[in-house]
């Protein structure tokens, strides 16, 4: 934390209990007195930091976001073959962010894309970088003969991440497995690229 002011550690601890209050009782109980009440502070101090509750929201959703985003890239940057790489991306994408609540924080505030135009800016960011990601990958193995691809990486790079936002929410609402869901997106991959679904999980 050295090299940061008072006041952007101040704003981090606010944005830590507004994701703290969300993961704990969701996103409409994080209310501007509840995240006050969380970070101990007055609701008229929150807004000397943050000009909103919406603005709260978004730097939550926001760093969340570049967390998940983090964990990804970690993952797949400690391998060096297309077919290690991938799998690292199945299982960071599926059960990374279920281990310190960003999927839950994430999942809690996506509907409010349909209607905040900063929320769907970082929905669709991420959804971006988490498709460049598979992408690179992809294209990777099928340049070094890895994968077949059955249609274009973008397109399929596009199916895993919405395959992984699908069955991660099911994971969250308790009606799979983490297990199952990892297996299941290994597979899925496997058949769209012509690998061994056993080198994916």
């Amino acid at each position: 934390m050295a090299g940061q002011s008072k006041r952007e550690l101040k704003r981090q601890h606010i944005v830590a209990s507004a994701q703290a209050v969300a993961a704990r009782e969701g996103s409409g109980a994080a209310t501007l007195r509840a995240i006050a009440a969380e970070a101990g502070m007055a609701p008229n101090a929150v807004l000397y930091y943050f000009g909103s509750l919406a603005d709260i929201a978004a730097a939550a959703v926001q760093s969340s976001s570049d967390r998940l985003l983090q964990q990804l890239n970690e993952a797949v940057a400690s391998h060096s073959t297309p077919t290690a790489k991938l799998a690292a991306a199945i299982r960071s994408g599926t059960m990374a962010g279920l281990n310190d609540d960003i999927s839950r924080i994430l999942y809690e505030y996506w509907p409010d894309a349909l209607r905040d135009d900063e929320m769907r800016r970082i929905q669709a960011e991420l959804t971006r970088e988490q498709q460049s990601i598979y992408q690179d990958i992809i294209a990777m193995g099928v340049a070094s003969g890895d994968f077949r691809a059955a249609m274009e990486p973008a397109d399929i790079a596009r199916i895993l991440v919405a395959q992984e936002d699908g069955l991660v929410m099911d994971v969250l609402a308790g009606v799979a497995s983490s297990r199952y869901v990892l297996e299941l997106n290994a597979r899925l991959a496997a058949v769209l690229l012509d690998a061994d679904p056993a080198q994916l999980v």
